[in-house]
């Protein structure tokens, strides 16, 4: 792109209205929390302009300048395993108290308990979450010995681990081999310590090993910015390089389930969500569905709770497999990007029929796991469709590039009648994960 680069102060030059700006400040910000997190450090150029990013951004979210930089990588960490529930849910060990809202709150910034029947919004949500960092940065920094000589990256770690476990666990019972490491500073003992913390044989082993496995890579990745260990006190080398932690775009793993070999012949035409919604469980759950048939067994758990077009019935089903998820039908591709940059590829359901101006059909479903500029990566459990004129080409659905163009005008639409749809923008259905144990 031939923009000029204004010269002097670039605070004073960003521009929110302008797509060019935001795409600069989003690429700069994205290579700064992962290469050189310290760089967010109060008073410093770039932490101003993610302070503007976000106030032009509107998303409710406390200013990353009134955060530390630990709080700010490990927001989205935190996010990816607590998911987001604006009701409030019981806690899933005992199925009652301690009742959770929001991004795993559980009580309010009074010291109220959350009670069933509350409701949150969306704002309150997120400064939920980033106060009860915020505390729990500061409550580790007095605890932890030489916890500033730890980087922002090993910093967020444990700040993840402080939000699933507790603010108290530094030198409690059940906590002494993380506590002996970092008393001792023999930090390259502490990833074995975290993944002892997986509830095994509980319901929740699943979500919490891989959680401590990405909280491992979080703190492995870091480069040491913190000063050499005094004699005696221990010594950790990690490895060069460091950032957070990252998903592939597109998405590794994601299987092609197709619907046409179900051993139900009166289904295979009707089964593309089942299908979809299978290649999401496994992406997510390796090894839950065995072989090249796995949606086979998924549809029979959808079939305890209805039909395989019933979305309530496939959302029943990924709960049993203990995947939390909702039915959106105000879906847009920024949903979907926000979905696959957690690692979460994304069921879409849209009409497959018709010219692509004028939609016909009853609808189809595909999963999405990838994402450029101008293109989605996808897997049709059918084939691969002509967008343009409404057709199957042939039965080869995998890893199929769509554009966004043609894609967003049969995926996003409203009915106009006949069986018709027309373009409606941010009217997309789409089946997305809050949480998964």
């Amino acid at each position: 792109m031939n923009h000029p680069i204004p010269a002097g102060d670039y605070v004073e030059h960003f521009d929110p209205e302008l797509p060019h700006h935001r795409a600069w400040l989003l690429a700069v910000l994205e290579q700064l929390v992962a290469h050189e997190p310290q760089g967010l450090e109060e008073g410093g150029t770039l932490r101003r302009l993610w302070t503007a990013h976000q106030a032009a951004d509107g998303a409710g979210q406390a200013p990353v300048a009134d955060i530390p930089a630990a709080v700010a990588v490990a927001l989205p960490l935190v996010k990816e395993f607590e998911g987001c529930r604006l009701t409030a849910y019981p806690d899933p060990e005992s199925g009652d108290e301690p009742w959770t809202i929001g991004w795993g709150t559980t009580t309010y910034g009074n010291g109220a308990p959350v009670k069933q029947g509350d409701r949150i919004s969306q704002e309150l949500a997120d400064a939920l979450l980033a106060g009860r960092l915020e505390r729990d940065c500061q409550l580790l920094a007095q605890r932890i010995p030489r916890w500033q000589q730890l980087s922002v990256n090993q910093q967020a770690a444990l700040l993840s681990f402080t939000y699933n476990c507790g603010p108290n666990w530094f030198g409690s019972s059940g906590f002494s081999t993380v506590t002996k490491a970092l008393q001792a500073g023999v930090l390259e003992q502490v990833p074995a310590a975290l993944m002892l913390f997986v509830n095994p044989g509980g319901p929740s082993e699943a979500g919490l090993r891989r959680r401590r496995k990405a909280e491992v890579a979080l703190w492995s990745a870091s480069p040491d910015r913190g000063n050499s260990p005094s004699p005696g006190q221990g010594s950790s080398t990690p490895p060069a390089g460091g950032g957070a932690v990252r998903h592939p775009n597109p998405l590794v793993g994601v299987p092609r389930f197709q619907q046409r070999d179900s051993a139900q012949l009166a289904q295979r035409d009707r089964t593309c969500f089942s299908s979809s919604c299978a290649m999401l469980l496994e992406a997510i759950k390796p090894g839950t569905l065995k072989g090249p048939n796995g949606d086979d067994t998924y549809l029979l758990v959808v079939q305890r709770f209805g039909d395989t077009t019933d979305a309530n019935a496939q959302l029943c089903a990924l709960a049993h497999y203990g995947v939390t998820a909702r039915l959106v039908q105000t879906a847009d591709f920024q949903l979907l990007e926000q979905q696959i940059n957690r690692g979460i590829p994304v069921p879409c359901g849209y009409i497959h029929r018709g010219p692509v101006e004028r939609p016909t059909g009853s609808g189809h479903w595909l999963i999405i796991y990838g994402h450029t500029p101008t293109h989605v990566v996808v897997n049709d459990p059918w084939g691969e469709p002509d967008l343009i004129h409404g057709t199957t080409l042939n039965a080869n659905g995998m890893g199929l590039r769509f554009s966004r163009l043609n894609f967003g005008k049969r995926w996003m639409v409203e009915p106009i009648g006949g069986g018709a749809y027309r373009y409606a923008p941010c009217k997309g259905w789409a089946v997305v994960v809050d949480s998964i144990r």
